[in-house]
């Protein structure tokens, strides 16, 4: 088994669509990114990359590359699961943390969680995602960003 970490934030601009976990959002801001700016897919993605020790998103996807531009992160996840399927892994586990202070993400979270089940190939039991507020504090409780964090364990396929 591997486990691998990581978190992505991205800052909010007004007229672009928020996508997280491939779901359009409706609110007023989205996030500002070369892709789509799904942070939490990005935070999957990384933390996936870093199990496997393949470095990370921009290895992979270079921000200056224009290909990617307005991408759907979705895109991600499946580049990732092949990833895992070539070095003979999957997923066990997904545990993923959203902090934005608005909108309320609770109505969402099962949309995501199906999304992201359905390009990892992934029994949407083994994700697990929340989601919460910064409490005011730093850029997240100021309304400018909205980040994730994410902790996937993958294992071995025997064969």
């Amino acid at each position: 088994m591997k486990i691998g970490f990581s978190k992505d934030i991205h800052i909010l601009k007004k007229g672009i669509p928020l996508i997280l976990g491939g779901v359009n959002i409706p609110n007023d801001y989205g996030l500002e990114s070369h892709s789509d700016g799904d942070c939490l897919t990005h935070a999957i993605v990384e933390a996936i990359f870093g199990a496997l020790n393949v470095g990370d998103l921009g290895k992979h996807f270079p921000p200056n590359d224009n290909k990617y531009k307005g991408v759907s992160s979705l895109t991600f996840l499946d580049y990732a699961k092949d990833l895992l399927e070539k070095e003979g892994y999957k997923v066990e586990n997904i545990d993923a943390f959203i902090s934005c202070e608005k909108p309320k993400l609770k109505g969402f979270l099962d949309k995501m969680g199906e999304n992201i089940s359905l390009h990892l190939g992934v029994d949407v039991r083994r994700i697990s995602l929340k989601a919460g507020t910064n409490e005011g504090v730093g850029p997240v409780g100021r309304e400018e960003a909205i980040e994730a964090y994410c902790v996937v364990l993958i294992n071995e396929v025997t064969r």
